[in-house]
């Protein structure tokens, strides 16, 4: 594995507690995230969304809000460290390369 890719496997599995977090703070708990997949997933999704969107539009926007932040910690993580020497050597730390 080069260490571009290792960098990346790093950042993703070092923040897996961020994620829990993350998800602790926006859904409060399982019920809340199961319930947001659901609404995201539905058959008629774009029906659904709409028509919830008007009810509740926190509660409508909570799964892509979750996504996004989950894909924009690694990012900006990368973005502030990923210029470093440190990529490498921690790379073979861990045995990726």
């Amino acid at each position: 594995m080069n260490p571009q890719k290792a960098h990346w496997l790093l950042l993703v599995l070092v923040n897996i507690p961020v994620y829990l977090g993350l998800g602790r703070l926006i859904f409060k708990d399982w019920d809340g995230f199961l319930e947001a997949l659901r609404l995201w997933s539905n058959a008629d999704w774009w029906f659904t969304l709409e028509t919830q969107w008007r009810i509740d539009r926190w509660d409508t926007s909570r799964l892509p809000v979750f996504v996004l932040l989950c894909v924009a910690i690694p990012v900006l993580e990368h973005l502030m460290f990923g210029k470093t020497q440190v990529v490498k050597p921690a790379a073979q730390m861990v045995g990726l390369l």
